[in-house]
Order: C-alpha cells, then sequence, then structure tokens
C-alpha cells in the first residue's frame, strides 16, 4: 500500500518567553510498494524528485575559486 508522508517547514514564534510552532504544510513523500520514494514540493509544481540511499559513493565536492565566491 503507497503511503504518504507531510513535509513541514516550522516556524517558532516568541510569545511572552514561550515557544510557540507553527507548521506549515510544504509538500508530501510518497513511498510505493515497489519501494521507491518520491517528493513533491508545492512551491515547484510538476516536479517530482526521487529519494534513493547513496550507495557508498562520495557526493562531488564542488571548489569555488576566491573570486567566484565575492
Amino acid at each position: 500500500m503507497t503511503k504518504f508522508y507531510n513535509v513541514v517547514a516550522r516556524k517558532t514564534i516568541n510569545k511572552n518567553e514561550n515557544d510557540k510552532h507553527i507548521y506549515h504544510k510544504v509538500g508530501v513523500v510518497k513511498v510505493t510498494d515497489n519501494g521507491g520514494w518520491f517528493l513533491q514540493l508545492y512551491h515547484q509544481p510538476d516536479t517530482n524528485f526521487m529519494i534513493f540511499p547513496n550507495h557508498k559513493e562520495n557526493l562531488p565536492v564542488i571548489d569555488f575559486d576566491i573570486h567566484e565566491t565575492e
């Protein structure tokens, strides 16, 4: 059975030294019966992102020269 998980962004509001948390739903994660994981974010409609394990491969490191970061 396909499962859905909510993706939320949390905002903390300080109210007289008591923190209040507000959660805004920004998307969903769908897990299929075949083991596929898909992320859909509401601010990027018609775009599904796939989620998969790293398989022990190193992620690429982007090395910026000094002039590119200023």
